[in-house]
């Protein structure tokens, strides 16, 4: 799978076009269950706004359960967190 990230004089450049995807969702890490609002979704990956956000590292293994829009299914796909700020993290799909 492509990168969503190309790093690039020490800053991010998208593969992938982000688009607004905006959901409650959930995720789990180290066999626990967060809850958290996604915000935008790549092919490449994701930004989820989660008031948890202290308890991440960089490169955490995250798997983000995605509603689809109808809300009556959900996707599962697995990330590395790539970056946190005070409200959330960007997540690389892997």
């Amino acid at each position: 799978m492509e990168k969503d990230f190309a790093l690039a004089h020490n800053d991010y450049r998208r593969f992938h076009e982000r688009k607004k995807y905006p959901a409650e969702i959930v995720f789990h890490h180290a066999n626990r269950l967060y809850a958290g609002s996604l915000k935008d979704v790549s092919l490449g990956g994701a930004y989820v706004e989660t008031y948890c956000v202290n308890q991440f590292s960089l490169k955490d293994i995250v798997t983000l359960s995605i509603p689809f829009s109808s809300g009556q299914k959900n996707v599962k796909r697995r990330g590395s967190i790539q970056w946190l700020n005070n409200a959330g993290f960007g997540v690389e799909f892997i």
